[in-house]
């Protein structure tokens, strides 16, 4: 807390925000000056910090003695925790289980008192602008809400068009703003689009897209006025529209009994039209009116068609002016039946002997090509090697003949002698001498010495 004596002035720092009061002064510029400072603070803060950007904070309603608020973030954002805070201190806290774009806050007793300054928050968001509830003024009148389709009745992926229209009798203070709301059973209203700024304009119009079952449920509009005396002023709101989201459940297809078949919707959807398609044709091939206790519709199989063809069915049910249309079933590829397209209708005996007389000659021919593979495989393998044993054998021999053959022949002489008296041969033994001069001699090169 810091005290300025000189100017009276009171500065109070709590919860990241920042007030201030005059000692002496009206209520009312201590909050407007109030404002003033907390956007200045928020500005330089988000230049600072990334953090989400400030929701707005307003009043939609005043019921007895209560005040209801609504804490809208900006499109785009959104937050688990929702935080509402007097002045400095904070009063209420609203967690979700998901993220939420809007969340209402109801003031009763004592924070109903006109002094008192609200701000809201989400997640880690920056603080709103300070507001302060009107209680003293007399409601506004409520608008009108029209809705097309006026039956209220659309199927999920169609868009709803709105139209809030503020009563003529306020010509005078002209509309600023439209809210769009909705309200589902055990939820408090939420607001739907974005708020439509108008000028000179006493309607608006808004358009919805609806993506399931979650966009059923009780829709209201209201707006906005900006008062001399009091600012901005949200109008009571409409009376509601009630918008229900349909989602007819898929059907299934089947076959049964051979040549029909079944297409199944939903049970809570008596005397259905169903429709059988080809796939890929947008016309359907029949039609079939369900009656009274039936969800469920038989087709005879087409005469003629092609093997492997695929059909599917889709139901639609009247629902006042309006007519809802299902999605279409998973495809079902039919089978070659005996009869259609190009089967032939033999008896189950005689197809069975066929099959089991062509597997077993196909067998025989499989197994005679595998015995005859293998003696082909077998003879090239054997003379394979007899043609290299015959290559190595030729090579052996061709290199023994090659070879030169030395030989030794050497011959001994026996020295005779002379002839001794009495004509007997008488001699000495003499050392041995070689026939021929040279004694190695090679069969292929005799003149080698």
């Amino acid at each position: 807390m810091i005290i300025n004596h000189k100017h009276n002035l009171v500065i109070h720092r709590s919860l990241g925000l920042v007030y201030l009061e005059f000692s002496t002064g009206r209520m009312s510029f201590c909050g407007y000056f109030l404002t003033a400072l907390i956007i200045l603070k928020q500005r330089f803060s988000a230049a600072e910090h990334s953090v989400p950007p400030a929701p707005t904070l307003t009043q939609t309603a005043v019921r007895g003695s209560s005040v209801e608020l609504i804490c809208q973030a900006p499109q785009g954002y959104g937050g688990l925790v929702f935080k509402l805070y007097k002045i400095r201190d904070l009063i209420d806290v609203i967690e979700y289980s998901s993220e939420q774009q809007s969340s209402h806050f109801v003031l009763r007793g004592k924070d109903t008192k006109k002094e008192n300054h609200y701000c809201c928050q989400y997640g880690n968001s920056m603080y709103s602008s300070y507001m302060q509830p009107v209680f003293t003024v007399s409601p506004l009148p409520s608008p009108h809400l029209m809705v097309e389709p006026s039956s209220g009745h659309v199927t999920s992926g169609e868009t709803l068009s709105f139209n809030c229209q503020a009563p003529p009798d306020h010509q005078k203070h002209r509309p600023e703003a439209f809210l769009l709301l909705r309200s589902a059973k055990g939820t408090s209203g939420s607001m739907v689009a974005p708020a439509k700024l108008v000028s000179q304009s006493q309607e608006a119009h808004f358009s919805v897209k609806t993506m399931g079952q979650e966009d059923s449920g009780e829709y209201s509009c209201l707006y906005q006025l900006k008062l001399p005396k009091t600012g901005q002023v949200n109008s009571t709101a409409s009376q509601p529209v009630h918008i229900t989201v349909i989602e007819l459940p898929v059907p299934t297809l089947s076959q049964h009994e051979g040549e029909v078949l079944e297409c199944v919707g939903s049970p809570s959807y008596l005397q259905g039209l169903f429709s059988l398609f080809r796939v890929g044709v947008l016309s359907p091939v029949a039609t079939h009116q369900a009656s009274l206790t039936q969800h469920s519709a038989r087709f005879p199989i087409p005469t003629h068609y092609e093997h492997g063809a695929q059909y599917q069915c889709q139901y639609s049910m009247s629902l006042g002016n309006y007519r809802a249309y299902s999605k279409m079933s998973m495809p079902v590829t039919l089978p070659c039946i005996p009869g259609y397209h190009s089967c032939k209708q033999t008896s189950t005996g005689s197809t069975d002997l066929a099959l089991i007389v062509g597997s077993v000659s196909a067998g025989v021919l499989f197994l005679m090509a595998v015995l005859l593979l293998g003696f082909v495989v077998h003879r090239h393998i054997k003379n394979t090697s007899e043609r290299r044993r015959q290559r190595e054998q030729e090579k052996f021999w061709l290199h023994v003949h090659s070879r030169d053959h030395i030989a030794d022949l050497t011959l001994q002489r026996v020295d005779i002698g002379s002839v001794g008296n009495g004509g007997t041969l008488r001699g000495r033994p003499s050392d041995s001498e070689a026939i021929y001069d040279c004694p190695m001699t090679t069969f292929k090169n005799p003149s080698f010495c």
